[in-house]
């Protein structure tokens, strides 16, 4: 994670800018990550779920579309 230098904020390594202020960070050296391997699990399970919650919508919206489709006209 990296810090703005003037607003402070918090963002992930791989932005150049803040995306508060707009100053410029791609200099600024990032801080190693942590070890943690009960961080890494609880990311790996956060990002799972978004991955299948994100199909889950797609899916929905498909099928709905279609049923849609498939009925306008009665």
């Amino acid at each position: 994670m990296k810090s703005c230098p003037l607003c402070h904020t918090e963002m992930p390594a791989r932005y150049n800018y803040c995306y508060q202020c707009g100053e410029y960070v791609g200099h600024l050296e990032t801080a190693a990550p942590d070890d943690d391997p009960a961080a890494a699990k609880r990311h790996r399970l956060q990002e799972r779920f978004i991955h299948y919650g994100c199909l889950t919508l797609i899916l929905m919206w498909t099928a709905f579309g279609l049923w849609f489709l498939l009925h306008i006209n009665r």
